[in-house]
Formats: C-alpha cells, structure tokens, sequence
C-alpha cells in the first residue's frame, strides 16, 4: 500500500482530531448514577461504564457502597459504606437455608426486601437529602441500576432528565414491561428458572405463572412500599404521579447484561440494548505469586470461585470436605477463592486466597477449568477466555445460566444440595478430560468475540444518543399508553364475538 505524505494530510487529521474534541468538550453532561448493591460484580460493571464516560468528558456523580479513588477530577462518588454489611449478612446465610436456598420464590422476595432496606439506607443519608433539596445541581440523565434503582426515579423529576436502567443479567419480564418490550412467556424462559427457549407444556404453564406472579408482587406490594419511601424522604413527592407512572414516562432505554450467544434470541425494541461483556478489559498483569504459580503448574490449573457475595468459607462442612478429597485426586494444581485465613486439610496441590483477579487468571493458557456459581459476569468471563466451567448455581439467575451453559456444551451443572466427594470427582474428570468441552469454550469464545463494536462502544454510544435526543422520545413504544385490554386487543376479540354471532 502506498503510503500518503504531505502537509495536507497532515493538517487535515489535526483538523478532524480538533473537531473530534469540541464536540466531546460541547457534548459533556452531567450524568447522576444510582448502583445501591453491594454485589462486586455490580461494582466492576457501574466502575467500568462510568469511568469510561467520565474519561471522554462527562461529569459523572456516582452513589454507591464502594469507593473507586478514581483520580478523574470529573468523577464524583458518594460512599454509603453501611450498604455493604447487608452483603455480609447475605454471604453466611444463603449456605445455611438448607434444601430451599434457591427456591427462586423466596431469594427474590428476600431480595426485594434487601432493596426496600437500601433505598431507605441511602434516602435518609445526609449526603442524599442534600442532593434532594439542592438548588444549585442539575443533571442532563440519570442512570439507575435496574434492580434496586425504583426509589431514585424522582430524580428524573427533580431534574427533568431522561433515564437509563441497566440490569446486570438478561432481564425480567418486568425489567422489559418498563420500556414496553414484549416478552414472549411461550419461548423466552424466566431467568428464575432453569428453563430453555424450548419448554414442553408444563415447563410453558410455570413460565407463564412465575412471571406474572412477580408482575403482581411488584405491582401491588414492592412498588406502592416504595412509593412510601419516596413520600417520606422526597421533599418534592407531593407533586409527583404515582411511582410507577413516573417509571413508564421518564425510563428512555434500558442496557442488559447479556448477548445472543449467551442467551436466547428474543425480540427487542431499539431502545433495548444488550451490552453483555461490558466490564471486559484485555488482560493484566497478575500478581507474582499467582503469575509463578498458574506458570509452574505442569499438568494445568482448575480455578474454584464462588462469586463476590457467596462465601465458600461458609461451605457446610460435608461440602468442603468433598472439593478438598476430590481435589487431592487430581494431578492439576487447583486455585481457590477461599475467604478465610486458612483451609485445614487443604492438599499440596490446592492454593487459596481471600481475593482473586479472577478475569485475568482466566486468561491464563494453564487454566483448563472454572468451577464457578454461575454469576453471569463470570460465564461471560469463560466464555470469552475460551475456559469451560463446572457450575455450581445457588440463587436467582445462576440456575438459568448453567442450564444454558450446559445445553451450550460449554461445562456441567452440579446440584449444591448433592454434593459428594464421588460428584466432584466424576465432575472433574469429565470436563478435564473430554475435549469436546474446551473446543466448545474456544467456539463459543469465538462468536462472543465477533461483534462490530465492543460491549463498551455500544453503552457509550447509546448513553450518549440518549443525552443528545434529550431522551429520545422518538424510540418510545406506543405500547406503554395502551391499557391492557386493548395491548391483548381484547376489545377487538369482543368484538368479532359478537359480529360471529350476529
């Protein structure tokens, strides 16, 4: 190819690179975000998506558990710190409720409630109060955590700025009602179940009933509970809509954590966009020791983590007493997130450590496993390293992600309540051993990797069209001013009955 000499070209890319700026510098906006939950995998995910955003220029005002010391002087955090000993609580007691501990029924109650204690936590907090009644702030959008973000739509109000919600799995069915998006309950599963897109008829009967079951708690129960809070510590509340009227006006997109070869296809409005791998960033440099370590394991490493908020310290004793006999079997080396100072019985061939890259040490050539809890951040962390996993799912939407994962051919899935030194050990020499499950991971990984811009390109850009569109009204779906006879035309249906029968 010849290459292009000259002045000109030169002072046209200085030209073009001065427009580029401006536009950035013109474009800047004042973006208020809300991501309550204590969850690390949370944190990765609002760290990258507002990091990103403060670094091309926004000032960003982020209110969270975690502190970042992100030295852009353009980011702003408000640390409710008291957030994070609701994880805790959390952490040692999912292990201890038995048979049930993933009945989906009861995790998403207990975890509606959790955010009903977040909202009122952080509302109350002086800080937040301060937001409330200032006069001098004004945001261009407000940016939500989908789950536990209901108590701080008012600020869109307060501000008169347009919304994003961003959920950080595949979505609810009423994560889509909010944008008006269809969700089609004959072949999208519910993601609190561990069903396909192809459900026989019972599987199909049960989808139907456990989303409208949610559907009505959150319409009836959760929401009117938060539309209590924001009565009590807004001080503008008395001018505002029903909550969930203002949720419908002011919700312009919706990000979800979650891409087509991960999940199943499904129909999506444009202003549902899927932003699965987001939080990926090429691979660091790993500690020394863990760098020494995964280099010197001859026969390859098995990674054991269970997530940031499920603790395996916490492991019944059978449990961990099972892993650590199966895990002395192997000829590999296996490394473990283990949360506690030490492991007794652990074998010579086992490391631990209370805190570990895991996204790194997934890169790593020697890991030929991860046994994982089935977090969606962590399967997406697999499958874009090309590592096939063990799945472990306890609550929520794990059950979901290993049953895809499996009937992807990318690992197994192992039942927590059934599990034995004899399990373990079949689980790990038939994934360890039989090729067909690494040359799945390498061609899933492949068509995760072929996408025409990253993960992060889209949720910039459309973050961004938003601001610029001033909410962009134009992708509102007529569905959300249908009533619900009309959205099933049951009034159309009625009326050919009695054309029928005339």
């Amino acid at each position: 190819m010849t290459q292009i000499t000259g002045f000109k070209p030169v002072v046209s890319s200085v030209a073009i690179s001065l427009v580029v700026s401006s536009l950035n510098v013109a474009m800047a906006a004042n973006i208020l975000s809300f991501f309550p939950v204590h969850p690390e995998s949370h944190r990765i995910v609002k760290s990258a998506l507002m990091t990103e955003l403060a670094s091309r220029g926004h000032n960003v005002t982020i209110v969270s558990p975690y502190e970042e010391n992100n030295a852009l002087p353009n980011y702003e955090e408000i640390i409710i710190k008291e957030v994070l000993q609701l994880s805790e609580v959390f952490g040692k007691n999912v292990f201890k409720t038995g048979k049930d501990s993933g009945t989906s029924k009861d995790v998403a109650l207990f975890i509606w409630k959790q955010g009903i204690a977040i909202c009122e936590l952080i509302l109350r907090h002086p800080q937040i109060q301060q937001l409330i009644h200032s006069r001098d702030r004004h945001f261009d959008l407000i940016i939500l955590e989908a789950y536990f973000g209901d108590c701080f739509i008012p600020f869109s109000k307060k501000f008169n700025a347009p919304v994003i919600k961003v959920s950080l799995f595949s979505g609810t069915p009423w994560m889509y009602d909010w944008i008006g998006n269809p969700t089609e309950l004959s072949y999208v599963p519910d993601p609190y179940l561990d069903y396909t897109h192809k459900m026989t008829f019972s599987q199909r009967f049960w989808n139907v009933v456990t989303a409208y079951f949610y559907r009505i708690v959150r319409t009836y129960d959760h929401m009117p509970t938060m539309d209590s809070l924001v009565r009590k510590y807004y001080n503008f509340s008395e001018e505002l809509p029903p909550l969930w009227e203002v949720e419908l006006e002011v919700t312009s997109l919706s990000f979800f954590n979650t891409h087509f070869c991960i999940s199943y296809p499904r129909p999506l409005l444009p202003n549902a966009i899927n932003i699965g791998g987001m939080h990926l960033k090429p691979p660091k440099k790993l500690p020394q020791d863990i760098q020494t370590y995964l280099d010197e394991a001859k026969h390859g490493v098995v990674y054991f983590s269970m997530g940031s908020v499920l603790s395996s310290a916490y492991f019944p004793e059978p449990i961990k007493k099972a892993f650590l006999e199966a895990f002395s079997k192997l000829k590999e080396n296996v490394l473990w997130k283990f949360e506690a100072e030490s492991l007794p019985g652990k074998p010579e061939n086992v490391k631990i450590g209370k805190w570990l890259p895991q996204s790194d040490i997934l890169a790593h050539p020697n890991i030929k496993l991860f046994i994982t809890h089935g977090g969606l951040l962590s399967i997406i962390e697999a499958i874009d390293r090309g590592v096939p996993v063990i799945g472990i799912p306890i609550f929520g939407d794990q059950k979901l992600n290993i049953v895809k994962t499996e009937r992807a051919g990318l690992g197994i899935h192992m039942d927590f309540n059934n599990i034995s030194e004899e399990s373990v050990t079949w689980a790990l020499r038939e994934v360890l051993h039989n090729p067909k499950y690494k040359e799945q991971a390498q061609k899933l990984s492949k068509l995760f990797r072929d996408q025409p811009l990253t993960p992060m390109q889209q949720a910039v850009f459309w973050t961004e069209y938003i601001i610029r569109h001033k909410g962009a009204p134009h992708m509102r779906s007529a569905a959300l001013d249908l009533t619900w006879y009309q959205y099933f035309l049951l009034d159309v249906r009625l009326l050919r009955v009695f054309q029928t029968k005339l």
